[in-house]
């Protein structure tokens, strides 16, 4: 497989800096105008129109087509459906806290208990006589805000509504090794950054690396091409036939895709 994409990046490398060269503007990494608005104004629309408190995760980046939907529970599938990293909650909060809690605090908590791999769990101070409890997947009573104020201890019955990536960006690890080691593990975070991304934030990003490609030391670049050339090549000629023909159907697909196709070859 890494020999494909090293062959695939190759050869759109060559077409597009044959492109490049010969008088063609790059691309423009700026959004188009497509009539879609970040998620942020998004949320922030739906909260004025419902008369909701809808708290946003702040990693969560994207252009979104504002819901049409009638009802806020509905309006929040259409959102969650539109950021593939993203999820919905209706959270209600304990009364007894004596101020609202601030939108980190509630992002924090819902993190917290999705967190959570038990079914149930009782967690006991002896000192304070006090007790932490988690109960997982329990039936949601169809008269569950009318009785909230009631429990002990009572809840608010307006319940905030939490959109969150139940996957937060791990923490950027600092580079151990040695400089190949730290290679990989660069790779590594990229390819975890990248699986994040909505497919626009995607394309920009790749546009980006390839600007700063083209833009890097002609000796390293070409090192690296005649590398990649000739890695693919050991790679190749390991595969059985029947594999190198898939691969040569996949890569003619592939060009006929972005490139068109259908002539003689």
């Amino acid at each position: 497989m890494r020999g494909v994409l090293w062959l695939m990046g190759l050869g759109l490398v060559v077409t597009l800096s044959g492109a490049q060269t010969s008088g063609r503007a790059p691309r423009s990494t700026a959004p188009q105008d497509d009539g879609r608005i970040p998620l942020s104004q998004a949320v922030q629309e739906l909260a004025q129109k419902f008369k909701a408190q809808i708290v946003l995760d702040p990693t969560l980046e994207a252009r979104v087509s504002l819901p049409k939907a009638t009802t806020l529970e509905q309006a929040l599938d259409e959102l969650a459906a539109q950021v593939p990293s993203s999820t919905w909650r209706k959270v209600y909060t304990n009364k007894l806290l004596g101020v609202e809690p601030k939108p980190e605090q509630i992002l924090s908590a819902v993190r917290a208990l999705m967190s959570i791999e038990l079914g149930g769990v009782i967690m006991v101070n002896p000192r304070s006589a006090t007790l932490h409890s988690f109960v997982a997947n329990y039936p949601a009573p169809s008269d569950l805000e009318s009785t909230l104020e009631q429990m002990q201890p009572p809840f608010n019955a307006k319940p905030v509504y939490v959109i969150f990536n139940p996957r937060p960006p791990q923490p950027v690890v600092q580079l151990r090794g040695t400089r190949l080691d730290q290679f990989a593990q660069l790779q590594r975070q990229m390819l975890e950054l990248m699986s994040r991304m909505t497919p626009e934030e995607r394309r920009r990003a790749l546009e980006a690396s390839f600007q700063m490609w083209m833009n890097a030391d002609p000796a390293i670049r070409n090192q690296m091409i005649f590398e990649g050339m000739r890695l693919s090549l050991e790679y190749w000629f390991t595969l059985p036939p029947e594999q190198q023909r898939e691969m040569i159907e996949m890569g003619r697909k592939f060009f006929e895709q972005y490139f068109g196709g259908g002539g003689s070859y």
